[in-house]
């Protein structure tokens, strides 16, 4: 009777133990059971490969690179330098569609002087002999400006700015020989440098000595200073007088332009140019080279011709 009791108190008390755990009794096996199936894990996923990304056309413009040659350009038909080489390098990512040279004047406004044009590259080497598209003759002893506008298929461009030295030009005319200089500078209605800045006096002095080695080299030959005024009145009326304008002394043309010739006989003289051979006159404005209207080119009449004769 009490091993009976022990049983089913003890089978209670294990029922309560596994309640009290949260265990459940497992079913009992059967060895002729199939074992259960594994669970069911899809292979990984490869992502696809990222799309290829399109190359961007490189739209930077052009790099220009000039070079000139001679560095002095002399074009008056002596077999010297009488032509200008202007070799032109463009370095350029994408295909050139156009590109532009232009040659401007040396004094404001700095108008057109000659202009040339085309598709596709420029040239790698330009020549140009020194004359306009009008076929006029540059000046000497001055500072011509030089563009190249270089435009690619994007519509992006560069420029290319820099300058053409020309230097005194010996123009034979026949027996005589001719140099005509625009390039000497004066102090407002006087007959000498005084007053100029430093700047306009030293390039005075630049060009006076070029003239004076050129005056030199041909010292078989007398040489004229000419002094040459620019019009202030139009055709037909009379020309500028002396007069005085409140305190101020304003010259006559003639008057001018002959001590502006004098001045610079005495500079020559002072470079080493033998005064025996050299004389002067001012002609005032009586042989303008730019007309009365084009007011763009009167610096051209203001100027110093220099007339060698044997």
């Amino acid at each position: 009777m009490k091993k009976q009791f022990y049983l089913k108190a003890g089978i209670i008390l294990a029922i309560f133990i596994a309640a009290s755990c949260g265990s459940t009794p497992l079913p009992p096996s059967d060895p002729g059971a199939a074992p259960p199936a594994a669970e069911y894990t899809p292979p990984p996923t490869t992502p696809p490969p990222p799309a290829p990304v399109e190359a961007q056309p490189d739209l930077s413009p052009p790099v220009i690179n000039v070079t000139f040659t001679p560095e002095y350009f002399s074009p008056d038909g002596d077999g010297v330098d009488d032509v200008l080489t202007v070799r032109i390098n463009v370095e350029s990512a994408s295909p050139i569609e156009s590109w532009r040279i232009e040659i401007r004047e040396p004094n404001s406004p700095n108008s057109l002087f000659s202009s040339w044009e085309g598709t596709g590259m420029p040239p790698a080497e330009f020549i140009w002999d020194g004359y306009s598209t009008d076929g006029e003759l540059v000046q000497s002893a001055m500072e011509y400006l030089f563009s190249i506008r270089v435009t690619n298929i994007h519509n992006n461009y560069s420029v290319y700015e820099g300058s053409i030295w020309i230097d005194v030009l010996v123009i034979r005319e026949g027996d005589v020989l001719r140099v005509i200089v625009p390039a000497i500078v004066f102090a407002a209605n006087m007959g000498d440098f005084t007053g100029l800045d430093l700047i306009n006096r030293g390039n005075n002095d630049l060009v006076l000595r070029r003239i004076a080695i050129v005056l030199n080299r041909f010292n078989t030959y007398n040489v004229l200073v000419e002094g040459h005024a620019n019009p202030t009145t139009p055709p037909g009326t009379a020309a500028r007088t002396n007069e005085e304008i409140g305190t101020a002394r304003v010259m006559g043309l003639q008057p001018l332009s002959e001590e502006r010739a004098r001045s610079v006989l005495e500079y020559l003289v002072f470079l080493g140019v033998n005064r025996e051979r050299l004389s002067y006159i001012g002609m005032g404005g009586t042989r303008p080279v730019a007309a009365f209207e084009d007011r763009d080119n009167w610096w051209k009449n203001r100027r110093v011709e220099f007339i060698l004769v044997r």
